[in-house]
């Protein structure tokens, strides 16, 4: 037992010093910034060994002492091609692409490299998405025996080795940059904000507002995950922080246990569509797109504030037609949050330097460095130096996590674009969907579900914007718009099973059934399916226009999000009758698929006051007399 225990502290040693070193070069980066490839290099094999580091394998018995050596020798070796990579750097970097040779060491580094990413990815997120990549690879050697469309001539290992590894495409390519460029300064900032207190404050306002409320427990939860989204990006952290408290108090206030963590799991997830900090897709679709991610996080404000908003209607409607979901007074106990809302100065100040024009980097950095500051203002709110070391532990953690799946989807990326696959399958979508946008749309829809069904949201995004963004372009549809699009139905992977993460992040924590949370949480993310039509017809709903023009466009939305959040629920000061339900069915249809202040959408309009006046104020005369 002492030998394990001497071990486990060397093990933690080294864990702690491997995530302050990959930490502090990722700081470096923004301002003495190394070359593409060689920071590419670093930050991909850094992350594996941290990895190796952070999830060792779990075996029991005598197999423990082979764990271990597999660990240690998964450390070793990613830090020997960190190694290897530094010192080919400037062979790599000069060299001219299919005209020198691949030279043995380059096989090495491209057989090796790739078995560490890909036990990497199996530890952080599971077989799903490595079944996919592996497939991939596969179909770069066997293309040559694939039958019609999907024919082509394959690769060898050594045109392999240069398109996936000896360049900034492949596992070095758009993914890697994204999360070197972007994704890290974001998920320093919402680790250190939520490690000083900033997370805790989100969640204790959201329950000042909303726990008196009609059905206040799930609000709480809807509020709380919104606000803690705005700065965290992650819909895995976004469960399990507001989680640990919205849950319990959902299940005690008459939910199920299934139905109390669906809540929380599709509130979460709408966390990665919440600007100014959206999810880790929303950065690399900036890079892919080569625009500024402030472009992106204020088009997606006003769809990201309908999908919130119909959930909220969801679950108002539902706790009024059920009467669950009141909060008890004796669960009311919180925190004073005056003398703490100081602590908002980060995302304040984070938010007003991306309005004012300076990169999301830099944004990012100021928030983190006014959250670092702030607290020590008060006593109260002051932290000590071991939860600064945390939160380096913590960042280094998160973004391992992130970014072995991200080269891994690389190797995707390469294979699809160099075999033509990608091309292929937007000439079959465009037969399949014969020059109509909507089929177009829900084909893509279709896909992008299936995608999202086995892999991460960042992996299926990655992969539905190779295949159908191109489509939906071909159709007219803006590009930002069919990025978006494309995103948020590949948003629909945390909460569908068999691979819904946030879902089962949430049923652990309700201790409730996993598959069961999963297709409960599925149904209420079905209000998600309208919201990404409106912005396919109207620019107005991405922030683009006039002012007028905008703000027309988001209350259009709100109000087609309203309409299909009763007719889900089919109720309304009482249960309705079906062609009122259909009525409501019809306005919001209409709504988001016509131009703002066209005659359609002013018909739709019309439509639904008639209807909110007929059950507010006709009907209950009529019932009265």
């Amino acid at each position: 037992m002492r030998k394990i225990s001497n071990f486990d502290t060397w093990w933690r040693a080294l864990r702690a010093v491997l995530s302050v070193f990959y930490v502090a070069f990722l700081v470096a980066q923004f301002f003495h910034p190394a070359s593409p490839l060689a920071a590419a290099s670093f930050h991909v094999f850094m992350a594996t060994a941290l990895i190796f580091a952070w999830t060792p394998l779990a075996w029991e018995g005598r197999a423990r002492y082979a764990a271990r050596i597999i660990d240690i020798a998964g450390v070793a070796l990613s830090l020997m091609v960190v190694a290897l990579y530094a010192g080919e750097i400037f062979r790599l970097e000069r060299r001219f692409e299919m005209i020198d040779p691949v030279l043995p060491v380059d096989i090495l580094l491209h057989v090796l490299g790739l078995a560490l990413i890909f036990e990497a990815v199996r530890r952080s997120v599971g077989w799903s998405l490595l079944a996919v990549v592996l497939i991939f690879l596969a179909y770069a050697y066997l293309g040559p025996w694939f039958p019609g469309l999907m024919q082509f001539p394959g690769f060898s290992l050594p045109t392999q080795a240069e398109l996936i590894g000896m360049k900034t495409d492949g596992i070095f390519g758009v993914t890697a940059s994204a999360a070197i460029n972007f994704v890290f300064y974001f998920v320093l900032f919402g680790s250190v904000f939520t490690i000083t207190g900033g997370g805790q404050l989100f969640i204790d306002l959201a329950m000042r507002a909303t726990a008196r409320l009609k059905g206040g427990a799930a609000k709480m939860s809807l509020v709380g995950s919104a606000l803690f989204g705005m700065v965290s990006g992650s819909a895995i952290a976004n469960t399990t922080s507001t989680g640990v408290l919205t849950i319990p108090i959902m299940t005690r206030s008459g939910y199920s246990k299934e139905q109390a963590a669906a809540t929380e799991a599709i509130a979460s997830t709408g966390g990665q569509l919440m600007p100014p900090i959206m999810g880790v897709a929303a950065f690399v679709m900036a890079d892919m797109l080569g625009i500024p991610y402030i472009t992106i996080a204020a088009a997606a404000l006003i769809p990201a504030a309908a999908f919130y908003f119909a959930l909220y209607i969801i679950v108002d409607l539902r706790a009024r037609k059920s009467g669950v979901g009141d909060v008890a007074p004796e669960l009311l106990e919180i925190p004073p949050v005056i003398p703490r809302l100081h602590l908002l100065a980060a995302p304040v100040a984070m938010i007003a330097t991306l309005i004012a024009g300076y990169s999301a980097p830099y944004a990012a950095l100021v928030g983190t460095a006014i959250a670092l500051v702030a607290p020590v203002l008060r006593r109260s709110t002051r932290y000590n130096l071991s939860q600064l070391f945390e939160t380096v532990l913590d960042t280094a953690r998160q973004m391992a996590w992130i970014s072995a799946p991200l080269a891994a989807v690389g190797v995707v990326m390469v294979v699809a674009t160099q075999s033509n696959l990608a091309l292929k399958f937007v000439s079959l979508l465009s037969d399949m969907g014969t020059d109509n946008l909507y089929l177009s749309l829900l084909l893509a829809i279709f896909g992008c579900i299936i995608m999202g069904m086995g892999l991460p949201t960042v992996a299926a995004y990655i992969i539905g914007s190779l295949v159908f963004v191109p489509a939906l372009m071909d159709l007219g549809v803006d590009r930002l718009a069919a990025n978006l699009f494309v995103l948020y139905y590949c948003v629909l992977s945390m909460v569908t099973p068999p691979v819904a993460l946030c879902s089962y992040a949430a049923a652990g924590i309700a201790k409730s059934d996993a598959n069961r949370t999963g297709l409960v949480a599925f149904g209420y993310s079905l209000v998600i399916f309208l919201v990404p039509f409106g912005f396919i017809k109207d620019p107005a709903v991405l922030w683009q226009g006039s002012a007028f023009q905008i703000a027309t466009g988001a209350a259009g939305m709100l109000l087609a999000t309203f309409c299909w959040a009763v007719f889900l629920i089919g109720w309304l000061r009482g249960n309705l009758s079906l062609p009122e339900r259909g009525g409501f069915a019809l306005a919001s249809l209409v709504l988001v698929i016509t131009p703002t202040l066209t005659a359609g959408w002013v018909i739709s309009v019309t439509l639904t006051c008639l209807l909110l006046v007929w059950r507010f104020a006709l009907r209950p005369r009529l019932v009265t007399a």
